[in-house]
């Protein structure tokens, strides 16, 4: 008997006890909260955050939540997975607002051209990513690409052009050709060829040889800067090379 309450005055089974005692606590709270029919963390409250162009309405169905499913239970990964499959949607940040909201706040895709694909078009990101046409009508101002590639290689190309303000101002549209190099069409209908590298080269010769208005002789049909230190001027009327 005496080694009996040795023991149980023992500094050891003081431990034992408590975290048994922890344990067992952890366990049945773990599973009272997790309970779907649990009303303290039932979802109640769903926000949005950053989102433009994509209604709200839109962001719930492809996420997948659900009002009243218990909010513990919620995979964030899974949610942020989903957003992100969005077209318009970037990235995307969920956040549990215990006891009962889930916050979303999402960055949009930012458009920087139009593509043209097939007599229809689209939006175009800097990653090449090819959005929904609709609201197109907001984005008139973006300059149109076509061809093969022209969506991936968009930025970059349009990045290297707007170093040469005078020229971007004449941009009609640019085409990819053969998912090699670029054509541009500027005022007045000239077509200019550019080569497949040193663009920055070609645009400052582009931007010497017009005036400062960025214009060039209206006789002019083509110009071809495809060969390097070379310029070629078909006037229109002649006959020129593909």
């Amino acid at each position: 008997m005496r080694y009996l309450t040795s023991i149980l005055k023992s500094n050891l089974f003081q431990f034992l006890l408590f975290a048994i005692t922890v344990i067992a606590v952890g366990y049945f709270y773990s599973a009272n909260v997790r309970s779907v029919k649990n009303p303290v963390f039932s979802v109640k409250k769903i926000v949005f955050d950053g989102n433009e162009k994509v209604p709200d309405i839109l962001l719930l169905k492809a996420s997948g939540l659900r009002y009243k499913s218990n909010i513990i239970n919620v995979s964030i990964d899974d949610v942020k997975s989903k957003l992100e499959s969005v077209a318009w949607i970037k990235s995307a940040i969920v956040q549990r607002v215990l006891p009962n909201t889930i916050y979303v706040r999402v960055a949009e895709r930012i458009p920087i051209a139009i593509l043209q694909s097939k007599y229809k078009l689209y939006l175009v990101d800097a990653d090449g990513m090819v959005l929904e046409n609709d609201g197109i009508g907001d984005f008139s101002n973006l300059p149109i690409v076509v061809g093969e590639g022209a969506a991936k290689e968009a930025a970059n190309f349009l990045w290297q052009l707007e170093k040469f303000p005078k020229i971007r101002k004449q941009l009609v549209f640019a085409v990819r050709i053969g998912n090699r190099r670029w054509n541009i069409k500027i005022n007045r209908g000239i077509t200019v060829k550019l080569p497949e590298r040193d663009l920055r080269y070609a645009f400052n010769v582009l931007d010497e040889i017009s005036n400062s208005d960025g214009f060039f002789n209206e006789d002019i049909e083509e110009i071809d800067l495809r060969i390097p230190d070379r310029i070629i001027l078909t006037k229109k009327g002649e006959s020129h090379g593909g």
